[in-house]
């Protein structure tokens, strides 16, 4: 087997987690059979026309199994990239690897002693120095992998979409804020009141998609989702590298 051929399945994965960011952020973007939507209406008084945001909830809850899809796709390609170090490195040592994710340190060098006994002290090293390049997102790394141990497991995890804020370019610019928390417990926001239809423009917004769970605290889904990416590609990137060498040197 090629060298490049041992990390194809890994980048196959990372591929497949992107192409499901892509079809997540379809889903909560604004406009027809999307997350949100702009409705105009009549209000009571038969004269004032009124024009507000919509939440479909029912496209809400269609996110919950893409999100994993994401998570295990990014999760799974790590345990990839260490299924081909081991496979690189020939150790010879059988039984259960999975790339060590954690953001306690103790408990990392007692997972990478381990992974070593299967990958080597040069796979190991380089997992080591990709942790601590991105030391300062081991949290949403962990977030992912719990996403992904809770979607497997136990549940989809629902997520919170949020929207801050309503503008527009045309006639007259204008932004149109909106309550804090306001989607938690409404369905719609009336941005607009006049004697005339709100305007046919283009809407833009400020939203938020927020994630939770009993053994999560509530985070920000982009972040989470966009660094733990970063990771993996750039851990594959190294990985790589690592290979190129190997291959030089043999």
């Amino acid at each position: 087997m090629a060298a490049a051929d041992f990390l194809d399945d890994a980048q196959l994965l990372h591929d497949r987690a992107q192409a499901h960011r892509r079809e997540f952020n379809g889903m909560v973007s604004i406009g027809q059979n999307r997350l949100w939507a702009v409705r105009r209406t009549m209000l009571p008084d038969g004269a004032t026309h009124g024009a507000e945001l919509v939440i479909d909830r029912a496209i809400l809850r269609r996110t919950k199994p893409i999100v994993a899809d994401i998570a295990n796709n990014l999760v799974h390609a790590l345990d990839h990239i260490a299924a081909a170090a081991r496979r690189q490195a020939n150790t010879g040592k059988a039984g259960r690897l999975y790339f060590p994710i954690t953001v306690d340190d103790t408990q990392y060098a007692e997972r990478i002693t381990k992974a070593a006994e299967f990958v080597g002290a040069g796979w190991s090293d380089l997992f080591t120095a990709a942790r601590e390049q991105h030391r300062l997102y081991l949290p949403y790394l962990q977030t992912i992998k719990q996403l992904s141990n809770k979607a497997k497991h136990w549940e989809l995890g629902p997520g919170m979409a949020g929207a801050h804020a309503v503008q527009w370019l045309a006639p007259n610019h204008r932004i149109e804020q909106i309550p804090a928390g306001h989607f938690a417990a409404q369905d719609s926001f009336r941005f607009w009141e006049g004697p005339e239809p709100f305007p046919n423009v283009g809407v833009q917004i400020v939203a938020s998609f927020r994630i939770r769970g009993e053994d999560l605290n509530e985070v920000d889904l982009e972040s989470v989702v966009s660094t733990s990416s970063n990771f993996v590609a750039n851990l594959l990137g190294a990985s790589r590298a690592f290979l190129d060498q190997a291959d030089a040197a043999a």
